[in-house]
């Protein structure tokens, strides 16, 4: 779990004054009479897709196609493509996610100076539908259905790409129905995208998580008021925008713990 930097040595602690301060009476004596009740269980969890799924199956398929240039091709292409899903959501904007794959891998190619063809642009952004899945999310999903915790896929992959990832799979009997972005048209960060959670639920947003796989993702959530799991499979550093998420782990295991199961 992830902590807080040590104060500074030699700065003065706040005094129980300035701590209380923030705090009802009320809060305070429901902490000391009811502590369990402070933070209520989690009754349901919304994946992005990338925690379950493993985005390094098209990071193959471009090394497959461009040999010598993939590796560069496929993080310019991401980098590309998540760009274009925030600047279309600042300007009010919207087209699905296979369309900006598209466009998004067009653009790189043009700019790295690679002749691609509109067969190998199909193939690659069908790898989106063909995603790998991560070798320690089947026992981990099955012990939170077993803990009767709901889940849901929460992405900004189309509701086809998550149907035929999970499908591939078999891992769609632990998952309700997906929430893809195409329902409301916005992408994450966009509260509108965070908020598809509560509305399929119908809980309150104090006992649904989310995990994320983008610390960018996970600042979203956490912003947006979820208690929020980073699943920093790439071991990445912290982005430096708080409130940071409650729990960070390179594995599942970050979900879990944020399930009281770990």
């Amino acid at each position: 779990m992830q902590v807080g930097p040590l104060s500074k040595r030699g700065a003065k602690a706040p005094s129980r004054r300035t701590v209380l301060g923030t705090v009802t009476v009320g809060t305070v004596l429901s902490l000391i009479t009811h502590p369990a009740a402070a933070v209520p269980k989690i009754q349901a969890i919304a994946f992005d897709g990338f925690p379950i799924f493993d985005p390094r199956s098209v990071t193959a398929a471009v090394r497959q196609l461009f040999p010598k240039e993939g590796e560069r091709l496929a993080v310019a292409w991401s980098q590309k493509l998540f760009d274009y899903t925030w600047i279309e959501t600042a300007a009010g904007r919207y087209s699905n996610f296979e369309v900006l794959a598209r466009d998004a891998l067009l653009f790189t190619a043009d700019d790295l100076g690679l002749g691609i063809s509109q067969a190998q642009s199909l193939k690659l952004v069908g790898s989106y539908f063909r995603l790998d899945v991560w070798p320690d999310v089947k026992p981990a999903l099955a012990r939170l259905r077993d803990a009767g915790v709901r889940l849901v896929l929460l992405s900004n992959m189309t509701e086809a790409m998550l149907h035929s990832n999970m499908n591939r799979a078999d891992i769609g009997d632990f998952f309700e129905p997906p929430l893809s972005t195409d329902r409301v048209r916005r992408y994450k960060p966009s509260p509108t995208a965070y908020q598809m959670a509560i509305d399929h639920f119908s809980l309150p947003k104090e006992t649904i998580g989310f995990a994320a796989f983008g610390g960018w993702d996970a600042v979203g959530a956490t912003w947006f008021g979820y208690r929020t799991a980073w699943v920093n499979r790439f071991r990445l550093p912290d982005e430096r925008l708080y409130p940071k998420p409650v729990i960070a782990a390179p594995g599942i295991e970050a979900a879990l713990e944020l399930a009281g199961l770990g």
